[in-house]
Parts: structure tokens; sequence; C-alpha cells
């Protein structure tokens, strides 16, 4: 009879690949709405447009992480360190796209009112208030939505 009981360990690794399984089947549900969201803005709307790639995600986070003068030191090709700022070849240094579409997604940033250019040799630019604005509206529904995924779970 005692055959089929568990010992501790085993119990232990069951109940951590349970959790294991649970927490990627939420992952999972959480980020599938987190994409249909940003599907359902309009494509001019800075979520849909600073999604719609990785380089577009890896560039506007460099500008915020610029913005917020921040940016990792690993990254920095000044002598002076200076954190307020990234250039073209930082994303480079991040991506496999040409440099010619990373000069246009700055510049699609810089007409969108994103970006600001900071010194024009080398060409640097940093985020706006405008898309720390924008990230802060978008960051703040994604917190709510996890809120709102923990309620479901509790009350299920």
């Amino acid at each position: 009879m005692n055959r089929h009981k568990l010992d501790s360990n085993q119990a232990d690794m069951f109940d951590e690949r349970v959790s294991a399984d649970i927490a990627l089947r939420r992952t999972l549900a959480f980020r599938l709405k987190f994409w249909i969201n940003i599907c359902k803005y309009p494509v001019n709307n800075g979520n849909y447009y600073w999604n719609s790639s990785p380089e577009h995600r890896v560039i506007a986070m460099l500008s915020l992480a610029a913005y917020l003068n921040q940016i990792p030191d690993e990254l920095l090709d000044n002598k002076e360190k200076d954190k307020h700022f990234f250039t073209v070849s930082m994303v480079r240094s991040l991506t496999h796209v040409s440099e010619r579409k990373i000069q246009r997604i700055i510049k699609s940033g810089v007409d969108r009112k994103d970006f600001i250019l900071v010194n024009s040799k080398p060409a640097s630019y940093q985020a706006t208030k405008q898309l720390l604005d924008l990230y802060e509206i978008f960051e703040k529904s994604w917190i709510d939505s996890q809120k709102e995924e923990i309620k479901m779970q509790k009350n299920k």
C-alpha cells in the first residue's frame, strides 16, 4: 500500500514541475494578451509603432535609457562615459539590421517627436518626455492587466 506514496523529495520535485508548468502557462497567456493589446492600437500609435519589430523596441528602450541617463556602460563608446544619448553604432552593436534601416527608424522617432537630436557629430539621440509618458502609461496598463490576471486566478 505504501509503495504509491511519494517521499518528500519526489513530492517536492512534482510540486516544482507543476509550479513551473503553471508559471509557463500563465506567462504565455499574459504574453498573448500583451501582444493582442498592442495589435489593437492604430498603426500610428506609439505603442504599436515602437513594438513593430525587435529593432524598434531596442531603439526605443535605448532612447529611454538615454533620457534617464542610464545607457549601460558596455555600450558606451565615448571617452566621457556620457550616458545621456545613444548612437547608431550602439544600435548596430545590438542588432543585425542595416545602418540605413536603423537611421530610418531613428528619423521616424525624430519626426514623431519621440526623439531629439542631442549632438550632431556623431549623431546622438535621446527620448523625449512624450515617449517616456507613452511608456509610463503603457507599463501601467501592463501592470494593471497582470493584477487582473492574478485576481482571476484567485477566483477560480
